[in-house]
Protein backbone atom coordinates (compact mmCIF):
# COMPACT_ATOMS: atom_id res chain seq x y z
CA UNK A 1 0.00 0.00 0.00
CA UNK A 2 1.82 3.14 -1.28
CA UNK A 3 5.31 3.49 -2.01
CA UNK A 4 8.32 3.41 -0.56
CA UNK A 5 12.06 4.31 -1.02
CA UNK A 6 13.75 1.38 -0.68
CA UNK A 7 11.33 -0.03 -2.79
CA UNK A 8 12.24 2.62 -5.56
CA UNK A 9 15.77 2.09 -5.10
CA UNK A 10 15.38 -1.70 -5.71
CA UNK A 11 13.76 -1.58 -8.89
CA UNK A 12 16.23 1.31 -10.39
CA UNK A 13 18.90 -0.62 -9.78
CA UNK A 14 17.01 -4.01 -11.20
CA UNK A 15 17.22 -2.08 -14.63
CA UNK A 16 19.90 -1.88 -17.11
CA UNK A 17 19.40 1.54 -17.92
CA UNK A 18 22.41 1.34 -19.99
CA UNK A 19 20.68 0.14 -22.77
CA UNK A 20 18.26 2.71 -23.01
CA UNK A 21 21.27 5.23 -23.26
CA UNK A 22 22.80 2.89 -25.85
CA UNK A 23 19.65 3.40 -28.50
CA UNK A 24 19.79 7.20 -27.63
CA UNK A 25 23.32 7.35 -27.96
CA UNK A 26 22.94 5.81 -31.22
CA UNK A 27 20.16 7.64 -32.20
CA UNK A 28 21.54 10.90 -31.65
CA UNK A 29 24.91 9.99 -33.49
CA UNK A 30 22.43 8.73 -36.71
CA UNK A 31 20.86 12.23 -36.35
CA UNK A 32 24.43 14.16 -36.23
CA UNK A 33 25.56 12.29 -39.31
CA UNK A 34 22.81 13.39 -41.04
CA UNK A 35 22.66 16.83 -40.35
CA UNK A 36 26.28 17.06 -41.36
CA UNK A 37 26.03 15.32 -44.53
CA UNK A 38 23.17 17.68 -45.43
CA UNK A 39 23.68 20.94 -44.07
CA UNK A 40 26.94 21.06 -43.29
CA UNK A 41 28.64 21.41 -46.45
CA UNK A 42 26.08 23.91 -47.51
CA UNK A 43 27.00 25.94 -44.78
CA UNK A 44 30.42 25.59 -45.57
CA UNK A 45 31.69 24.46 -48.71
CA UNK A 46 34.27 22.17 -49.61
CA UNK A 47 34.47 20.65 -46.12
CA UNK A 48 32.76 17.93 -44.35
CA UNK A 49 32.30 19.15 -40.90
CA UNK A 50 33.62 23.05 -39.28
CA UNK A 51 34.68 23.06 -35.93
CA UNK A 52 31.29 25.15 -34.95
CA UNK A 53 28.97 22.85 -36.01
CA UNK A 54 30.82 20.03 -34.20
CA UNK A 55 31.15 22.26 -31.37
CA UNK A 56 27.69 23.01 -31.08
CA UNK A 57 26.50 20.11 -31.65
CA UNK A 58 28.38 18.07 -28.89
CA UNK A 59 27.87 20.54 -26.52
CA UNK A 60 24.11 20.81 -26.93
CA UNK A 61 24.14 16.94 -26.99
CA UNK A 62 25.87 16.54 -23.53
CA UNK A 63 23.92 19.43 -22.22
CA UNK A 64 20.26 17.32 -22.91
CA UNK A 65 21.44 14.06 -21.93
CA UNK A 66 22.19 15.86 -18.24
CA UNK A 67 19.07 17.09 -18.23
CA UNK A 68 17.39 13.99 -19.58
CA UNK A 69 19.35 12.51 -15.63
CA UNK A 70 18.17 15.19 -13.55
CA UNK A 71 14.75 14.52 -14.63
CA UNK A 72 15.47 10.81 -14.33
CA UNK A 73 14.10 9.55 -18.06
CA UNK A 74 16.34 6.84 -17.82
CA UNK A 75 14.80 5.27 -14.38
CA UNK A 76 11.70 4.68 -16.30
CA UNK A 77 10.74 1.17 -17.65
CA UNK A 78 11.19 0.86 -21.02
CA UNK A 79 8.16 -0.37 -22.06
CA UNK A 80 6.18 2.10 -20.79
CA UNK A 81 5.48 4.17 -23.94
CA UNK A 82 3.16 6.67 -22.07
CA UNK A 83 2.19 10.15 -21.26
CA UNK A 84 4.91 9.86 -18.66
CA UNK A 85 7.84 9.24 -20.22
CA UNK A 86 6.97 11.53 -22.50
CA UNK A 87 6.07 14.42 -20.68
CA UNK A 88 9.46 13.81 -18.87
CA UNK A 89 11.49 13.57 -22.00
CA UNK A 90 9.42 16.46 -23.83
CA UNK A 91 10.35 18.86 -20.67
CA UNK A 92 14.01 17.98 -20.48
CA UNK A 93 14.62 18.55 -23.96
CA UNK A 94 13.22 21.69 -23.81
CA UNK A 95 14.75 22.64 -20.98
CA UNK A 96 18.04 21.37 -22.38
CA UNK A 97 17.56 23.23 -25.93
CA UNK A 98 16.62 26.38 -24.35
CA UNK A 99 20.11 26.06 -21.68
CA UNK A 100 21.83 25.93 -24.57
CA UNK A 101 20.46 28.90 -26.58
CA UNK A 102 21.07 30.92 -23.75
CA UNK A 103 24.51 29.98 -22.74
CA UNK A 104 25.70 30.10 -26.51
CA UNK A 105 24.51 33.67 -26.22
CA UNK A 106 27.17 34.39 -24.02
CA UNK A 107 29.91 32.93 -25.64
CA UNK A 108 32.39 34.74 -27.43
CA UNK A 109 31.07 36.11 -30.81
CA UNK A 110 32.77 33.86 -32.68
CA UNK A 111 30.71 30.83 -31.58
CA UNK A 112 27.90 32.14 -32.25
CA UNK A 113 27.11 31.52 -35.56
CA UNK A 114 23.78 31.27 -36.50
CA UNK A 115 24.07 27.81 -38.62
CA UNK A 116 25.84 25.85 -35.79
CA UNK A 117 23.00 27.56 -33.21
CA UNK A 118 20.05 26.22 -35.65
CA UNK A 119 21.82 22.75 -36.37
CA UNK A 120 21.91 22.07 -32.61
CA UNK A 121 17.93 23.23 -32.51
CA UNK A 122 17.31 20.91 -34.70
CA UNK A 123 19.21 18.41 -33.58
CA UNK A 124 17.37 18.81 -30.42
CA UNK A 125 13.71 18.67 -31.63
CA UNK A 126 15.04 14.97 -33.78
CA UNK A 127 16.73 13.88 -30.72
CA UNK A 128 13.33 13.85 -28.65
CA UNK A 129 11.14 12.66 -31.89
CA UNK A 130 13.18 10.09 -32.07
CA UNK A 131 13.34 8.79 -27.97
CA UNK A 132 9.96 9.53 -27.86
CA UNK A 133 9.18 7.18 -31.15
CA UNK A 134 11.31 4.50 -30.25
CA UNK A 135 9.76 4.26 -27.04
CA UNK A 136 6.49 4.37 -28.29
CA UNK A 137 7.18 1.20 -30.37
CA UNK A 138 9.05 -0.91 -27.75
CA UNK A 139 5.86 -0.51 -26.04
CA UNK A 140 3.72 -2.02 -29.13
CA UNK A 141 6.19 -4.74 -29.76
CA UNK A 142 6.06 -5.29 -26.23
CA UNK A 143 1.97 -5.94 -26.05
CA UNK A 144 2.19 -7.49 -29.26
CA UNK A 145 4.95 -10.47 -28.23
CA UNK A 146 2.36 -11.62 -25.42
CA UNK A 147 -0.05 -12.80 -28.43
CA UNK A 148 0.48 -16.50 -29.72
CA UNK A 149 0.36 -15.32 -33.43
CA UNK A 150 2.96 -15.16 -36.35
CA UNK A 151 3.66 -11.68 -36.13
CA UNK A 152 3.31 -11.92 -31.68
CA UNK A 153 6.45 -14.45 -32.01
CA UNK A 154 8.52 -12.65 -34.24
CA UNK A 155 8.10 -9.25 -31.94
CA UNK A 156 9.05 -11.86 -29.26
CA UNK A 157 12.50 -13.08 -30.95
CA UNK A 158 13.14 -9.74 -31.56
CA UNK A 159 12.69 -8.12 -27.78
CA UNK A 160 15.05 -11.16 -26.75
CA UNK A 161 17.55 -9.88 -29.08
CA UNK A 162 17.86 -6.62 -29.00
CA UNK A 163 16.57 -6.04 -25.59
CA UNK A 164 16.65 -8.93 -22.99
CA UNK A 165 13.60 -8.95 -22.30
CA UNK A 166 11.41 -11.85 -22.49
CA UNK A 167 7.98 -10.67 -22.73
CA UNK A 168 6.02 -14.00 -22.11
CA UNK A 169 7.81 -15.53 -19.28
CA UNK A 170 9.43 -11.57 -17.88
CA UNK A 171 11.96 -13.92 -16.44
CA UNK A 172 14.89 -11.16 -16.76
CA UNK A 173 15.99 -7.31 -18.33
CA UNK A 174 14.56 -4.17 -16.08
CA UNK A 175 10.27 -5.66 -17.07
CA UNK A 176 10.29 -8.20 -13.96
CA UNK A 177 12.45 -9.50 -11.30
CA UNK A 178 11.06 -13.04 -9.84
CA UNK A 179 11.82 -14.11 -6.62
CA UNK A 180 11.07 -17.38 -6.97
CA UNK A 181 13.43 -18.08 -10.32
CA UNK A 182 16.08 -17.04 -7.58
CA UNK A 183 15.07 -20.22 -5.40
CA UNK A 184 13.97 -18.49 -2.84
CA UNK A 185 10.73 -20.53 -2.43
CA UNK A 186 9.54 -24.04 -3.30
CA UNK A 187 8.28 -23.91 -7.00
CA UNK A 188 6.49 -26.82 -7.20
CA UNK A 189 4.27 -25.19 -5.02
CA UNK A 190 4.31 -22.07 -6.80
CA UNK A 191 1.29 -20.98 -9.24
CA UNK A 192 3.23 -20.50 -13.17
CA UNK A 193 4.47 -17.27 -13.35
CA UNK A 194 2.51 -16.23 -16.15
CA UNK A 195 -1.08 -17.33 -14.68
CA UNK A 196 0.08 -14.82 -11.77
CA UNK A 197 0.34 -12.13 -13.78
CA UNK A 198 -2.53 -12.64 -15.91
CA UNK A 199 -4.58 -12.63 -12.97
CA UNK A 200 -3.17 -9.53 -11.51
CA UNK A 201 -4.05 -7.83 -14.31
CA UNK A 202 -7.62 -9.03 -13.86
CA UNK A 203 -7.61 -6.46 -10.93
CA UNK A 204 -7.88 -2.41 -10.57
CA UNK A 205 -4.52 -2.00 -9.83
CA UNK A 206 -2.26 0.86 -10.70
CA UNK A 207 0.52 0.83 -13.31
CA UNK A 208 2.91 -1.81 -14.80
CA UNK A 209 3.61 -5.34 -12.95
CA UNK A 210 7.43 -5.19 -11.67
CA UNK A 211 7.70 -7.40 -9.64
CA UNK A 212 6.08 -11.05 -8.08
CA UNK A 213 7.46 -13.02 -5.44
CA UNK A 214 5.14 -15.81 -3.02
CA UNK A 215 4.53 -15.36 0.16
CA UNK A 216 4.98 -18.68 1.75
CA UNK A 217 3.59 -17.78 5.25
CA UNK A 218 0.09 -19.11 5.15
CA UNK A 219 -1.26 -22.33 5.69
CA UNK A 220 -4.32 -22.34 3.54
CA UNK A 221 -4.30 -20.18 0.60
CA UNK A 222 -1.65 -19.32 -2.35
CA UNK A 223 -0.37 -15.82 -1.32
CA UNK A 224 2.02 -13.02 -3.84
CA UNK A 225 3.17 -10.04 -2.93
CA UNK A 226 2.82 -8.29 -6.64
CA UNK A 227 4.19 -4.41 -6.84
CA UNK A 228 3.80 -2.55 -9.95
CA UNK A 229 5.40 1.11 -11.50
CA UNK A 230 3.24 3.96 -11.87
CA UNK A 231 3.76 6.70 -14.76
CA UNK A 232 4.24 8.92 -11.75
CA UNK A 233 7.00 6.82 -11.35
CA UNK A 234 5.74 5.45 -7.62
CA UNK A 235 6.00 2.23 -6.23
CA UNK A 236 2.45 0.39 -5.86
CA UNK A 237 2.16 -2.95 -3.79
CA UNK A 238 -1.18 -5.45 -3.17
CA UNK A 239 -1.28 -8.89 -2.23
CA UNK A 240 -3.11 -11.69 -4.30
CA UNK A 241 -4.44 -14.55 -3.34
CA UNK A 242 -5.44 -17.86 -4.76
CA UNK A 243 -8.52 -18.89 -2.43
CA UNK A 244 -8.06 -22.76 -1.28
CA UNK A 245 -11.41 -23.92 -2.31
CA UNK A 246 -10.91 -27.23 -0.58
CA UNK A 247 -10.87 -25.31 2.47
CA UNK A 248 -13.66 -22.83 1.55
CA UNK A 249 -16.16 -24.19 -1.09
CA UNK A 250 -18.66 -21.54 -0.31
CA UNK A 251 -16.72 -19.06 -1.95
CA UNK A 252 -19.27 -16.70 -2.42
CA UNK A 253 -20.12 -16.59 1.15
CA UNK A 254 -16.67 -15.93 1.88
CA UNK A 255 -16.37 -13.20 0.65
CA UNK A 256 -19.19 -11.67 1.68
CA UNK A 257 -17.94 -12.28 5.06
CA UNK A 258 -14.94 -10.52 3.78
CA UNK A 259 -16.48 -6.85 2.14
CA UNK A 260 -18.62 -7.13 5.41
CA UNK A 261 -15.65 -7.54 7.87
CA UNK A 262 -13.47 -5.10 5.87
CA UNK A 263 -15.31 -2.43 5.43
CA UNK A 264 -16.66 -2.37 8.96
CA UNK A 265 -13.30 -2.28 10.38
CA UNK A 266 -11.88 0.39 8.06
CA UNK A 267 -14.08 2.45 10.18
CA UNK A 268 -14.11 1.10 13.58
CA UNK A 269 -10.87 0.30 14.29
CA UNK A 270 -7.71 1.87 14.38
CA UNK A 271 -4.22 0.42 15.66
CA UNK A 272 -1.63 2.34 17.51
CA UNK A 273 1.13 2.13 15.08
CA UNK A 274 -1.23 2.71 12.06
CA UNK A 275 -1.75 6.74 11.27
CA UNK A 276 -4.90 6.35 8.94
CA UNK A 277 -8.16 5.17 9.00
CA UNK A 278 -8.77 1.72 9.43
CA UNK A 279 -6.43 -0.75 10.28
CA UNK A 280 -6.94 -3.48 7.66
CA UNK A 281 -6.31 -4.28 4.41
CA UNK A 282 -9.16 -3.59 1.99
CA UNK A 283 -10.31 -5.43 -1.23
CA UNK A 284 -9.53 -4.45 -4.74
CA UNK A 285 -11.99 -4.98 -7.14
CA UNK A 286 -11.97 -6.98 -10.45
CA UNK A 287 -12.62 -4.32 -13.53
CA UNK A 288 -16.03 -5.06 -13.88
CA UNK A 289 -16.17 -4.27 -10.07
CA UNK A 290 -16.13 -8.07 -8.27
CA UNK A 291 -14.40 -8.84 -5.44
CA UNK A 292 -13.05 -11.69 -6.67
CA UNK A 293 -11.95 -13.18 -9.77
CA UNK A 294 -12.75 -16.79 -10.99
CA UNK A 295 -11.05 -18.71 -13.92
CA UNK A 296 -10.00 -22.50 -14.33
CA UNK A 297 -7.12 -21.42 -12.04
CA UNK A 298 -8.84 -21.00 -9.50
CA UNK A 299 -10.66 -18.39 -7.39
CA UNK A 300 -8.30 -14.81 -6.96
CA UNK A 301 -8.56 -12.31 -4.95
CA UNK A 302 -6.66 -8.94 -4.64
CA UNK A 303 -5.79 -6.53 -0.68
CA UNK A 304 -3.83 -3.68 -0.66
CA UNK A 305 -0.24 -4.61 0.98
CA UNK A 306 0.89 -2.68 3.95
CA UNK A 307 4.72 -1.39 3.24
CA UNK A 308 7.21 -0.37 5.89
CA UNK A 309 5.66 -3.55 7.97
CA UNK A 310 6.96 -6.80 9.56
CA UNK A 311 5.37 -9.87 11.00
CA UNK A 312 7.05 -12.45 13.18
CA UNK A 313 5.63 -15.75 14.62
CA UNK A 314 7.39 -15.68 18.12
CA UNK A 315 6.94 -12.41 20.62
CA UNK A 316 10.59 -10.27 20.18
CA UNK A 317 9.77 -8.51 23.46
CA UNK A 318 7.52 -8.59 26.39
CA UNK A 319 5.62 -5.40 25.19
CA UNK A 320 5.34 -6.54 21.56
CA UNK A 321 2.85 -9.07 23.25
CA UNK A 322 1.41 -7.22 25.28
CA UNK A 323 0.72 -5.08 22.06
CA UNK A 324 -0.51 -7.94 20.64
CA UNK A 325 -2.96 -8.49 23.10
CA UNK A 326 -4.33 -5.35 22.75
CA UNK A 327 -4.91 -5.77 18.96
CA UNK A 328 -7.24 -8.85 18.95
CA UNK A 329 -8.94 -7.44 21.89
CA UNK A 330 -9.69 -4.23 20.00
CA UNK A 331 -10.88 -6.00 17.07
CA UNK A 332 -13.21 -8.50 19.10
CA UNK A 333 -14.70 -4.89 20.54
CA UNK A 334 -15.06 -3.54 17.23
CA UNK A 335 -16.86 -6.11 15.68
CA UNK A 336 -19.59 -6.33 18.67
CA UNK A 337 -22.03 -3.84 17.60
CA UNK A 338 -22.14 -6.07 13.88
CA UNK A 339 -25.04 -8.58 14.09
CA UNK A 340 -23.58 -12.22 14.55
CA UNK A 341 -26.29 -13.63 12.06
CA UNK A 342 -24.75 -11.07 9.56
CA UNK A 343 -21.66 -13.69 9.14
CA UNK A 344 -21.49 -16.74 6.83
CA UNK A 345 -20.20 -19.74 8.36
CA UNK A 346 -17.85 -20.80 6.04
CA UNK A 347 -16.34 -23.65 7.91
CA UNK A 348 -18.93 -25.52 10.49
CA UNK A 349 -17.27 -26.25 14.17
CA UNK A 350 -13.52 -24.67 13.21
CA UNK A 351 -13.35 -24.53 16.90
CA UNK A 352 -14.80 -27.36 18.25
CA UNK A 353 -12.18 -29.43 19.99
CA UNK A 354 -14.47 -32.10 20.50
CA UNK A 355 -15.63 -32.37 16.84
CA UNK A 356 -11.88 -32.30 15.53
CA UNK A 357 -10.89 -35.17 17.98
CA UNK A 358 -13.29 -37.05 15.96
CA UNK A 359 -12.26 -36.17 12.76
CA UNK A 360 -9.00 -37.43 14.49
CA UNK A 361 -10.48 -40.53 15.29
CA UNK A 362 -11.82 -40.84 11.77
CA UNK A 363 -8.74 -40.19 10.41
CA UNK A 364 -6.90 -43.26 12.73
CA UNK A 365 -9.88 -45.99 11.39
CA UNK A 366 -9.00 -45.01 8.11
CA UNK A 367 -5.17 -44.48 8.18
CA UNK A 368 -5.32 -44.21 4.42
CA UNK A 369 -1.64 -43.59 3.55
CA UNK A 370 -0.32 -45.68 6.25
CA UNK A 371 1.37 -43.06 8.60
CA UNK A 372 -0.41 -44.35 11.61
CA UNK A 373 2.18 -46.69 13.14
CA UNK A 374 4.64 -43.67 13.39
CA UNK A 375 2.18 -41.72 15.76
CA UNK A 376 0.52 -43.87 18.38
CA UNK A 377 2.46 -42.51 21.20
CA UNK A 378 0.90 -38.96 20.11
CA UNK A 379 -2.46 -40.81 19.60
CA UNK A 380 -2.30 -41.77 22.88
CA UNK A 381 -1.39 -38.77 24.91
CA UNK A 382 -4.66 -36.97 22.67
CA UNK A 383 -7.13 -39.44 24.20
CA UNK A 384 -6.10 -39.27 27.50
CA UNK A 385 -7.42 -35.23 27.49
CA UNK A 386 -10.34 -36.35 25.53
CA UNK A 387 -13.00 -35.60 28.24
CA UNK A 388 -11.52 -31.82 28.64
CA UNK A 389 -11.84 -30.76 24.98
CA UNK A 390 -16.22 -29.98 25.39
CA UNK A 391 -15.42 -27.48 27.67
CA UNK A 392 -15.93 -24.23 25.71
CA UNK A 393 -18.00 -25.85 22.69
CA UNK A 394 -20.27 -27.10 25.21
CA UNK A 395 -20.70 -24.07 27.34
CA UNK A 396 -21.55 -22.17 23.64
CA UNK A 397 -24.05 -24.82 22.82
CA UNK A 398 -25.48 -24.69 26.10
CA UNK A 399 -25.84 -21.03 25.91
CA UNK A 400 -23.62 -20.78 29.56
CA UNK A 401 -21.14 -18.03 27.40
CA UNK A 402 -22.86 -15.47 24.46
CA UNK A 403 -21.83 -16.39 20.59
CA UNK A 404 -19.68 -13.35 19.57
CA UNK A 405 -17.67 -12.62 15.98
CA UNK A 406 -14.63 -14.01 16.32
CA UNK A 407 -11.26 -13.56 14.29
CA UNK A 408 -10.36 -17.47 14.98
CA UNK A 409 -7.21 -17.60 13.77
CA UNK A 410 -4.86 -15.51 16.10
CA UNK A 411 -1.53 -15.88 15.18
CA UNK A 412 1.14 -13.46 16.28
CA UNK A 413 1.87 -13.43 12.12
CA UNK A 414 -1.45 -12.33 11.18
CA UNK A 415 -0.77 -9.21 13.08
CA UNK A 416 1.54 -6.08 11.19
CA UNK A 417 4.24 -4.30 12.93
CA UNK A 418 5.89 -0.80 11.78
CA UNK A 419 9.21 -0.84 11.32
CA UNK A 420 9.49 2.50 12.60
CA UNK A 421 7.49 2.69 15.98
CA UNK A 422 7.38 -1.45 16.31
CA UNK A 423 3.60 -0.83 17.03
CA UNK A 424 0.76 -3.07 15.52
CA UNK A 425 -0.17 -1.39 12.26
CA UNK A 426 -2.90 -4.07 11.35
CA UNK A 427 -4.62 -7.15 11.56
CA UNK A 428 -4.90 -9.63 8.15
CA UNK A 429 -6.12 -12.86 7.44
CA UNK A 430 -9.99 -12.43 7.84
CA UNK A 431 -11.07 -16.04 6.72
CA UNK A 432 -11.92 -17.20 9.44
CA UNK A 433 -14.13 -14.52 11.14
CA UNK A 434 -17.08 -16.10 11.31
CA UNK A 435 -19.38 -16.55 14.85
CA UNK A 436 -17.69 -18.15 17.81
CA UNK A 437 -15.94 -17.93 21.01
CA UNK A 438 -13.17 -15.04 21.97
CA UNK A 439 -12.17 -17.81 24.16
CA UNK A 440 -10.52 -19.64 21.41
CA UNK A 441 -9.30 -16.46 19.82
CA UNK A 442 -7.46 -16.05 23.39
CA UNK A 443 -6.62 -19.23 23.31
CA UNK A 444 -5.17 -19.40 19.69
CA UNK A 445 -2.78 -16.27 20.25
CA UNK A 446 -1.18 -17.95 23.77
CA UNK A 447 -0.57 -21.27 21.64
CA UNK A 448 1.56 -19.54 19.38
CA UNK A 449 2.72 -16.47 21.06
CA UNK A 450 4.08 -18.04 24.63
CA UNK A 451 5.96 -20.84 22.78
CA UNK A 452 9.75 -20.24 23.25
CA UNK A 453 10.45 -22.10 19.56
CA UNK A 454 8.58 -22.04 15.89
CA UNK A 455 5.55 -24.02 15.32
CA UNK A 456 7.29 -26.75 13.56
CA UNK A 457 10.67 -27.15 15.59
CA UNK A 458 12.08 -30.45 15.49
CA UNK A 459 13.91 -29.75 18.94
CA UNK A 460 11.30 -30.42 20.92
CA UNK A 461 13.63 -29.71 24.18
CA UNK A 462 13.41 -25.68 22.75
CA UNK A 463 9.67 -26.12 23.01
CA UNK A 464 8.28 -24.55 26.19
CA UNK A 465 5.76 -22.17 27.74
CA UNK A 466 6.80 -18.71 28.23
CA UNK A 467 4.50 -17.69 31.69
CA UNK A 468 5.62 -14.21 31.37
CA UNK A 469 4.45 -13.50 28.14
CA UNK A 470 1.15 -14.92 28.82
CA UNK A 471 0.55 -12.32 31.56
CA UNK A 472 1.78 -9.92 29.20
CA UNK A 473 -1.07 -10.77 26.55
CA UNK A 474 -3.70 -11.56 29.11
CA UNK A 475 -3.32 -7.74 30.11
CA UNK A 476 -3.58 -6.05 27.17
CA UNK A 477 -6.20 -8.40 25.44
CA UNK A 478 -8.27 -7.74 28.66
CA UNK A 479 -7.61 -3.82 28.85
CA UNK A 480 -9.07 -3.72 25.47
CA UNK A 481 -12.62 -6.19 25.67
CA UNK A 482 -12.38 -7.50 29.32
CA UNK A 483 -15.06 -5.24 30.18
CA UNK A 484 -17.59 -6.87 27.24
CA UNK A 485 -16.85 -10.28 28.47
CA UNK A 486 -19.11 -12.39 31.27
CA UNK A 487 -18.35 -13.74 34.34
CA UNK A 488 -18.62 -16.82 32.53
CA UNK A 489 -16.24 -16.18 29.87
CA UNK A 490 -13.60 -14.88 31.97
CA UNK A 491 -13.54 -18.09 34.24
CA UNK A 492 -12.91 -20.61 31.20
CA UNK A 493 -10.14 -18.10 30.22
CA UNK A 494 -7.73 -19.98 32.11
CA UNK A 495 -8.46 -23.26 30.25
CA UNK A 496 -8.68 -21.91 26.99
CA UNK A 497 -4.82 -21.16 25.98
CA UNK A 498 -4.73 -25.31 26.96
CA UNK A 499 -7.81 -26.24 25.27
CA UNK A 500 -7.28 -24.55 21.55
CA UNK A 501 -3.32 -25.73 21.94
CA UNK A 502 -4.78 -29.42 22.15
CA UNK A 503 -7.23 -28.61 19.08
CA UNK A 504 -4.35 -27.75 16.92
CA UNK A 505 -2.36 -30.58 17.98
CA UNK A 506 -5.69 -32.48 16.67
CA UNK A 507 -5.52 -30.85 13.34
CA UNK A 508 -2.00 -31.34 13.01
CA UNK A 509 -2.07 -34.82 13.60
CA UNK A 510 -5.12 -35.50 11.70
CA UNK A 511 -4.00 -33.93 8.64
CA UNK A 512 -0.53 -35.78 8.60
CA UNK A 513 -2.39 -39.60 9.42
CA UNK A 514 -4.30 -38.36 6.18
CA UNK A 515 -1.33 -37.06 4.18
CA UNK A 516 -1.45 -33.32 4.42
CA UNK A 517 -4.55 -32.41 2.48
CA UNK A 518 -5.29 -29.59 4.59
CA UNK A 519 -2.38 -28.12 5.30
CA UNK A 520 0.17 -26.45 3.08
CA UNK A 521 3.68 -28.11 3.70
CA UNK A 522 7.09 -27.43 2.95
CA UNK A 523 9.07 -30.07 3.33
CA UNK A 524 7.84 -33.96 4.44
CA UNK A 525 7.12 -34.41 8.00
CA UNK A 526 6.36 -30.90 8.80
CA UNK A 527 2.47 -31.39 9.91
CA UNK A 528 4.11 -34.29 12.16
CA UNK A 529 6.94 -31.32 12.98
CA UNK A 530 3.65 -29.00 13.94
CA UNK A 531 1.95 -31.57 15.87
CA UNK A 532 4.30 -32.63 18.30
CA UNK A 533 4.93 -28.86 18.91
CA UNK A 534 1.53 -28.19 20.01
CA UNK A 535 1.61 -31.50 21.88
CA UNK A 536 5.05 -31.09 23.81
CA UNK A 537 3.62 -27.02 24.59
CA UNK A 538 0.42 -28.60 25.85
CA UNK A 539 1.92 -30.74 28.28
CA UNK A 540 4.37 -27.84 29.90
CA UNK A 541 1.34 -25.58 30.06
CA UNK A 542 -0.47 -28.12 32.21
CA UNK A 543 2.70 -28.03 34.51
CA UNK A 544 2.33 -24.30 35.05
CA UNK A 545 -1.47 -24.25 35.42
CA UNK A 546 -1.33 -22.50 38.48
CA UNK A 547 1.16 -19.90 37.01
CA UNK A 548 -1.52 -18.80 34.56
CA UNK A 549 -4.40 -18.75 37.15
CA UNK A 550 -2.16 -16.85 39.35
CA UNK A 551 -1.36 -14.01 36.86
CA UNK A 552 -5.08 -13.56 35.59
CA UNK A 553 -6.16 -13.44 38.97
CA UNK A 554 -3.91 -10.39 39.38
CA UNK A 555 -5.33 -8.51 36.12
CA UNK A 556 -9.39 -9.06 37.09
CA UNK A 557 -8.31 -7.34 40.31
CA UNK A 558 -6.42 -4.49 38.55
CA UNK A 559 -9.33 -4.09 35.79
CA UNK A 560 -12.15 -4.18 38.34
CA UNK A 561 -13.19 -7.84 36.39
CA UNK A 562 -15.48 -9.97 38.88
CA UNK A 563 -15.01 -13.47 38.12
CA UNK A 564 -13.10 -16.17 39.88
CA UNK A 565 -10.05 -17.80 38.14
CA UNK A 566 -9.56 -20.64 40.20
CA UNK A 567 -13.29 -22.39 39.32
CA UNK A 568 -12.84 -24.40 37.08
CA UNK A 569 -10.10 -26.77 36.50
CA UNK A 570 -8.65 -28.36 33.81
Amino acid sequence: MGNTVSDKKKFYRNRPRGLSIFYDAFGFAAICCVLFLCFVPIAYPGKLAAPGPVVHTVGCFALVLCVRFLFRVYHMVLRHGNPGIVARILLSDLIGGGAYILLSHLLPAAHCLWIPRMLSVILVLALTFFSVLWRSVYYYLFLAAKEETRFGKFCWGLLRSLAMVDARTEKNGEILRIDELRGRVDLSRADPINDVQRIARQFQIVGEIIDIAQITKGYINRTYRVRTLSVHNNVHSYTLQRINTNVFPDVDGLMENFELVTKHLHEKMLLPGHTERGSIQMLKYTKDGKSYFRDDSGCWRMLTHFTEVYGMDIPDSPETFYYAGQSFGTFVRCMADVPVEKINVVIPNFHNTYSRYLELEEAIKADPVGRLSEVWDEVGFVRERKDKFGMISDALESGKIPTRICHNDCNLNNILFSKKTHLPVAIIDLDTVMPGSPLYDYGDSMRIGTNTAKDDEKDLEKVQFDLGLYAQYARGYLEACGKMLTKEELELLPVASLIITSEDGIRFLADYINGDVYYNVFYPNQNLDRARTQLKLLADMEKKEMGIRRALEKIYKDLGLQADPYRIPF
